[in-house]
């Protein structure tokens, strides 16, 4: 465990099991609801219409996801008595985390996209339907998104729960729980729904090795953004209306395509998404190791060294002289 996430369970207070149970998923819920609801006074405050909605391009969308994402930190800060540094929000190189997060989501997307077509499961058709505006609203968009979900999941209940039933439990139950707000999602799949629970494996792993929300919630957004408007894959079984490119499965490779689910339900996705969490895992405990390691001989130099430098036990010489 790094010293930043075992930071956060250690300074959680309470001692009772139940309250760091119950209490954050009852807040988690409420949160939920709140979040889907609303969206729809701004419906009609922007006069938004179903397409604007559905394409996740409407106002609405945007100020309702930011206003979710503000109102989760506040009732989290104020109920459960958390500090945002305490959720993940470190304080310290943010643009750099962010950044390294958005590039790692764009490679994982980018890869799955590669390999599916060299694999001729896709048809990619170039449109650019997308005016820049709607672009860069949507961007946003998921911004906000992606930092909400990952607040509820690994900021927030992942160190509850960390410290009541352990860190192995925790990413099992997690990922299910994750895997549970996408059942209602169209055309979901078996290979869907495990790479579903897959990835909230993989954003727990990172998150457990790193303590970085912003990271993770980077990596969340762009997997999401690029996959549904810059190569134009369903996103979770929900249609793209704009995009750069247009990804369309080829009938009969649903297994390497992930069919009208979009890539989340291909069986590349799948084997990416186990190699990442190995890979999370063995560099995980490589640094753990190098640290245990190099702490070990800072303490053999140091016992070396206060051996050498240490001052003689001999009894000191008394110089006499006879008068």
């Amino acid at each position: 465990m790094t010293n930043k996430f075992q930071t956060y369970v250690d300074s959680i207070q309470s001692k009772s099991k139940l309250k760091l149970l119950l209490v954050p998923i009852l807040v988690t819920i409420l949160i939920i609801i709140l979040n889907q609801l609303l969206i729809i006074p701004f419906i009609f405050i922007f006069n938004d219409g179903l397409k604007e909605v559905l394409s996740f391009s409407g106002s609405s969308n945007l100020v309702s996801e930011a206003i979710s994402l503000f109102l989760a930190i506040f009732l989290m800060t104020k109920i459960s008595k958390l500090s945002t540094e305490q959720l993940g929000f470190s304080k310290n190189n943010i643009a750099t985390s962010y950044l390294k997060g958005a590039f790692f989501g764009t490679l994982q997307v980018l890869s799955v996209f590669l390999i599916i077509f060299c694999l001729n499961a896709i048809d990619v058709y170039y449109v650019a339907n997308i005016p820049i505006l709607i672009f860069i609203k949507i961007l946003i968009f998921f911004v906000f998104q992606g930092l909400f979900e990952e607040i509820l999941f690994r900021g927030y209940l992942m160190p509850m729960f960390t410290k009541v039933i352990g860190i192995k439990f925790t990413i099992i139950l997690l990922s299910f729980l994750f895997t549970c707000i996408h059942l209602l999602n169209p055309n979901l799949s078996m290979i869907g729904l495990t790479n579903v629970f897959l990835a909230g494996v993989t954003f727990s792993l990172i998150y457990y090795y790193t303590g970085n929300l912003w990271l993770v919630g980077a990596m969340h957004t762009l997997w999401n953004f690029i996959l549904g408007f810059v190569v134009g894959s369903y996103v979770s079984g929900i249609p793209t209306i704009y995009s750069i490119f247009f990804s369309v499965p080829i009938e009969g490779k649903d297994l390497i395509s992930g069919g009208e689910f979009g890539f989340e339900a291909s069986i590349v996705e799948t084997i990416l998404e186990l190699a990442i969490s190995l890979f999370v895992i063995f560099i995980g405990h490589a640094k753990a190791l190098s640290i245990i390691v190099y702490s070990h001989i800072l303490s053999l130099f140091d016992n070396i060294s206060n051996k050498i430098c240490a001052p003689s036990e001999s009894p000191p010489i008394s110089l006499t002289f006879p008068l």
